[in-house]
């Protein structure tokens, strides 16, 4: 018996020994995610963030305003006095005002992404989230036929941000200039498009960004839909940028 019992002791000091000097699958695919330097000017700073496996990371609260966009599954918005967590899916976005403690959650074992967007130029306005569909959201018609969507996501007067989308082989020109100011754009596919901008083309992946003051945006969607968010800055020429 004292035979069997030492032998059970063993085993189990061996287990342990190898648990702690060999990391588990867990902890594995809990890595943080990785940082990456997307675009900077003079209004705008973009950063991506790539998820692999289970993690989390907090955004700082003393940083700008900034604007978050989602480019994958499993993503959710909680923060530290929270219990609870928002679902995020593909092309989401959301406005994080300079003084939120905000904390990105990634929930699968798999690989996701997510943008951030900060605004070099805070104004004192509250964002209002626009919530009426049949207010927020216009069907694009070409000849009669339905070819997509534009919707407005959010605004305070000057910064706006659209969601807009096209069906495969449709194209559609939507000019994003404001009348009270000098306008910024930045521009986001989700989804592989083409894109000119003021005569100026580019081929876009998902998540790859565009930086521009063109007053109009032509995007052809090729041999499938084609989805894209451009948030839009706005300075009146009566009121100093803070």
């Amino acid at each position: 018996m004292r035979k069997w019992l030492a032998l059970l002791m063993f085993l189990a000091a061996t287990a342990s020994a190898q648990s702690q000097a060999e990391p588990s699958q867990s902890s594995a695919s809990s890595a943080a995610p990785q940082s990456h330097a997307v675009d900077e000017n003079e209004h705008f700073r973009v950063e991506r963030f790539d998820f692999d496996g289970k993690s989390q990371i907090d955004l700082p609260r003393h940083r700008p305003d900034a604007i978050i966009v989602s480019l994958g599954q499993d993503l959710a918005l909680s923060s530290p006095k929270s219990n609870r967590a928002e679902a995020l899916a593909n092309g989401d976005v959301r406005f994080l005002g300079q003084r939120a403690d905000s904390i990105i959650i990634h929930t699968d074992d798999g690989q996701s992404q997510f943008l951030v967007i900060e605004l070099k130029h805070h104004w004192d306005a509250e964002i209002r989230p626009c919530v009426e569909t049949k207010a927020c959201t216009h069907v694009v018609r070409i000849g009669g036929f339905e070819i997509g969507t534009s919707t407005s996501l959010f605004t305070n007067g000057f910064v706006t941000a659209y969601r807009d989308q096209i069906g495969k082989g449709g194209t559609l020109a939507t000019s994003y200039y404001s009348a009270k100011g000098k306008h910024h754009l930045m521009f986001v596919a989700l989804d592989d498009l083409h894109a000119n901008f003021d005569g100026t083309e580019h081929d876009l992946k998902p998540g790859q960004v565009v930086a521009s003051d063109a007053a109009e945006v032509e995007v052809d969607a090729g041999s499938h839909e084609a989805r894209w968010i451009v948030i839009r800055i706005e300075g009146p020429k009566d009121q100093e940028q803070k």
